[in-house]
């Protein structure tokens, strides 16, 4: 069955039944997404292994993921553990003069601008989605994802099928449902995975570290060739992220980065315990729907860490589809509200990824273009990094 087949054969029934939803991956996007479908009066499966590590490390909630929150009614609970940061700033690894110095919680009509451990995030979206009593889970890793007479099929590794409605794929990247979505083996790393930079991600406690790493604050380093962010967690840790050019010699470079201002050589000691992640690039795709199937999270528009948007589209994902479907009648047809939704949310990652990716490129500069990315920001970047953030927060 064509792809073409599928779409016209997912739009071919309405929701005169009740209808199931299966998600794929038990994650933020996963947990987010369960927990907007059950807002909007439908019953999810999330269908993922039980986790058998700690959830590590910290994100960045900026306005627009907090109104998701909101509508998602989980940013009470989330606010708990959160962290707000009033400043935003830009240094020169080289000088350790300021670039960038923006106020961020000084607009009262604004959501704040947070940091939270990611551990309370997924706490916080699995227990109000187990609160609906709409939610339920499924201890087991997804094989295959497919469309078949109208429904979606999942097989599951132990050979077991499970159908539904609708399946939502959070499952990564490099998961079954967005293989299917693109027609590509699941056995095939994708082609388009490139790694041309690395992110080192650390996580430390306060008390080894100066004071001044827990300024309420998100603070980013640019060096010559990469940049290194840090802010503080609720939990008395400090989230670190170091990214320079992907190359074997890149633990080495980020040391040298570090070692290069004596108010980063306090983290050389922690740099070996350091989680190193390839920031792959890849395709933007044109649709996160194939037939029943539906991508949301990483495994439709994996972000880089630029500008801190991963968790909040992550986020937006499950509140603005929550905000379609709970327009609905009883029995109307589901099939339009993903065409349309799929549609807009392209659109708007699109441009996000744009910005995201103008963001990593002028981070990435060296020799010359660095010192003079470090003029232009020194002398008008406070009033063109407020109009995009404003631009980015609005959307």
């Amino acid at each position: 069955m064509s792809a073409q087949d599928e779409c016209i054969d997912a739009m071919a029934t309405t929701t005169s039944a009740p209808t199931r939803f299966t998600i794929a991956g038990d994650g933020i996007a996963g947990r987010a997404m369960a927990l907007g479908l059950a807002r909007a009066g439908f019953t999810a499966t999330i269908i993922a292994p039980d986790a058998d590590t700690a959830i590590e490390g910290g994100v960045q909630l900026a306005p627009n993921s907090w109104a998701a929150l909101q509508h998602l009614q989980v940013d009470d609970a989330a606010r708990d553990g959160a962290v707000p940061l009033s400043l935003m700033r830009m240094l020169s690894i080289n000088t350790g003069h300021s670039l960038v110095q923006l106020g961020l919680n000084d607009r009262p009509r604004r959501s704040p601008y947070t940091s939270m451990t990611r551990a309370h995030l997924m706490a916080c979206l699995r227990d109000a989605a187990t609160a609906t009593g709409q939610v339920s889970w499924i201890n087991a890793s997804l094989a295959e994802a497919t469309t078949s007479n109208g429904r979606a099929q999942c097989t599951l590794d132990d050979g077991t099928t499970h159908n539904s409605d609708w399946l939502i794929g959070a499952d990564s990247l490099n998961g079954a449902c967005r293989h299917y979505v693109e027609a590509q083996d699941a056995s095939a790393i994708p082609p388009d995975l490139i790694a041309r930079r690395v992110a080192f991600r650390m996580v430390v406690a306060s008390a080894e570290l100066p004071p001044r790493f827990a300024t309420r604050a998100s603070t980013v380093w640019l060096g010559d060739g990469g940049h290194v962010v840090h802010y503080p967690l609720a939990d008395g840790t400090v989230n670190i992220v170091a990214v320079v050019a992907q190359s074997p010699s890149a633990r080495a470079r980020v040391k040298r980065m570090l070692g290069a201002h004596a108010s980063l050589t306090p983290l050389i000691p922690h740099l070996d315990g350091a989680r190193e992640q390839p920031l792959f690039d890849h395709l933007h795709l044109d649709t996160y729907q194939r037939g029943r199937v539906v991508l949301a999270g990483d495994a439709a528009h994996p972000m880089p860490p630029h500008l801190a948007q991963g968790a909040g589209q992550s986020l937006i994902d499950a509140a603005s589809l929550s905000q379609q479907l709970s327009r609905l009648e009883a029995d109307d047809d589901l099939a339009p509200v993903f065409t349309r939704w799929t549609a807009e949310r392209v659109r708007a990652i699109r441009s996000i990824r744009a910005s995201a990716d103008r963001a990593g490129a002028m981070f990435a500069m060296s020799g010359p273009m660095a010192r003079l990315r470090n003029l232009g920001l020194s002398t008008f970047g406070g009033p063109m990094l407020e109009r995009q953030l404003d631009e980015l927060w609005s959307s």
